[in-house]
């Protein structure tokens, strides 16, 4: 889950990382979606297997998963779960051999801001004829509450030219354009969950995009204004119900 600029945000945010973004009960979810995707029969290459709780469950599923991540901090948690199946290694160069992968997947890996085109050369390189990745986009589809307002304005304010964005939209003719066949989306899965603005805006400071967006500068200034917009809305320490959906992009080597 980490791009060549985002590593050390990561090695830094690795002890908490699963706790942050839903914990096992999550990465389940995730395993449950991608798991009717993939041919238990054949390995899966996790990239950007982050510390391993997707792979992981995965595992549990009965698939043979092997992961590679830039952030070693991660993979220490990673090598815990699934042992000495993991390496360090880029997305955007895989020490894969040409047309030797099944079956790929990615959860939250492109909008941590590695060279998208890159990633899709590499993942075309490596996938057999037949050969499927399927990714898990951090975006999914936003909420649309108040918080949701909020927080959309500022990611696309810390990301102008959207050059991380990891829906459809942007991924689709990126992956075309290297020979893969994008088959559409699979497996949506809805969720809700309660937080209020003021737990939200905590979650701003304790780096909610570390790893996606370099919190300084000009982009210290924007948070901080979410966070001002955030405690500004009717009772601020009322949870809201905010309803998402977590879905599968799945691309094809024809």
């Amino acid at each position: 889950m980490t791009s060549p600029s985002g590593t050390a945000e990561f090695d830094a945010i690795a002890p908490g990382y699963d706790a942050s973004r839903g914990g096992t009960a999550r990465a389940a979810g995730f395993a449950e979606q991608l798991a009717p995707l993939l041919d238990p029969d054949r390995p899966v290459l996790d990239i950007g297997v982050g510390t391993g709780i997707v792979a992981a469950e995965l595992t549990a599923r009965g698939h043979v998963v092997y992961g590679l991540d830039l952030s070693t901090g991660m993979l220490a948690r990673a090598l815990e779960r699934l042992g000495p199946r993991v390496t360090v290694a880029d997305a955007c160069r895989l020490p894969v051999r040409t047309s030797s992968v099944s079956q790929a997947v990615s959860t939250w890996l492109l909008h941590t801001g590695p060279d998208h085109g890159r990633v899709f050369d590499e993942v075309a390189r490596v996938l057999r004829p037949g050969g499927r990745y399927l990714v898990i986009p951090a975006g999914g589809t936003r909420p649309t509450d108040d918080i949701g307002a909020v927080v959309g304005e500022l990611e696309d304010r810390l990301d102008p030219l959207r050059t991380r964005q990891d829906g459809p939209w942007t991924l689709a003719p990126i992956a075309e354009a290297r020979g893969l066949v994008y088959r559409g989306t699979a497996s949506e899965r809805p969720t809700a969950f309660r937080v209020s603005p003021r737990a939200m805006a905590r979650s701003l400071s304790g780096g909610l995009f570390t790893g996606a967006w370099s919190v300084t500068g000009d982009a210290t200034r924007l948070v901080a204004e979410a966070q001002e917009r955030l405690l500004a809305l009717p009772d601020p320490d009322v949870p809201r119900v905010r309803e998402m959906a977590d879905f599968v992009m799945v691309f094809e080597k024809p």
